[in-house]
């Protein structure tokens, strides 16, 4: 069986954090969840869903102001209608959700060390992109031994992310047997991008908090089947293995 994977990215500059962000579901099951999807759209009188604009009450969420700045009532107006998308999430359980949130600051040190540019993708996204993928065909293959597994993803810097699946393949011949393709297109078209969006955009406001408010903060727990952050610890043990994998020195700071 071929399963279907919605892709979408989403930084967060004040925390320093990237995300790689999706879900992945069978044909069958995303023909029955856009309907529900549009519903929702129609319902609410949107183009399209993403988070950004409804957290800033910009947008397609632009006609909820009554003046030049969005006023408390109006963003929790928009908080309300992100509810429903939400619940359009939770309605089917077919959908799994897989999210890797990693840190800019210690990623980009720890990468820039000797040796490290075999293990750690100078672009940290390439990095969170590809645990992404991996963790997704992990997951669908313990459901389905024969599954292939297509991505797509939202569109911008094609090119490189290009690159990144293909060089994916080649460093992965076990997980590469199970993929199907990696295409691109535009989120305010493709409703299972938009749905990669909402869980992007909420990965990142979930690593940013503490740890020990996360769990309490969490939503579509019931379809989430993977959430990591890539912290300083781990990606030192990343490196600390690849290292040790490719024969390498580990340098001093990391022993």
């Amino acid at each position: 069986m071929v399963f279907q994977t919605f892709l979408d990215d989403s930084g967060h500059e004040a925390n320093r954090l990237m995300v790689s962000a999706g879900f992945c579901a069978n044909r069958e099951v995303w023909r029955a969840f856009e309907v529900d999807w549009k519903v929702a759209l129609a319902r609410h009188q949107l183009a399209y869903f993403k988070s950004s604009e409804c957290n800033h009450v910009s947008g397609e969420f632009r006609k909820l102001r009554k003046g030049k700045y969005a006023q408390d009532d109006e963003k929790a107006e928009a908080r309300m209608i992100r509810k429903d998308f939400l619940d359009v999430v939770a309605r089917h359980d077919g959908i799994v959700g897989v999210a890797v949130a990693l840190e800019m600051e210690p990623y980009e040190r720890l990468a820039a060390l000797p040796g490290a540019k075999d293990v750690l993708p100078q672009d940290p996204y390439k990095a969170a992109l590809s645990s992404v993928m991996f963790e997704t065909v992990k997951r669908v293959r313990s459901r389905d031994r024969n599954c292939m597994v297509n991505f797509t993803h939202d569109d911008g810097d094609e090119e490189n992310l290009s690159a990144c699946y293909r060089g994916f393949r080649e460093m992965n011949s076990k997980t590469a047997k199970h993929l199907a393709g990696f295409g691109f297109f535009s989120d305010k078209l493709i409703v299972g991008l938009q749905a990669a969006d909402l869980i992007a955009n909420h990965t990142g406001y979930i690593v940013s908090k503490s740890p020990d408010v996360r769990e309490g903060l969490l939503e579509m727990q019931e379809n989430i089947a993977f959430l990591a952050l890539w912290d300083e610890p781990y990606i030192q043990a990343v490196l600390k293995h690849g290292l040790r994998k490719n024969g390498e020195p580990i340098p001093l700071g990391l022993s």
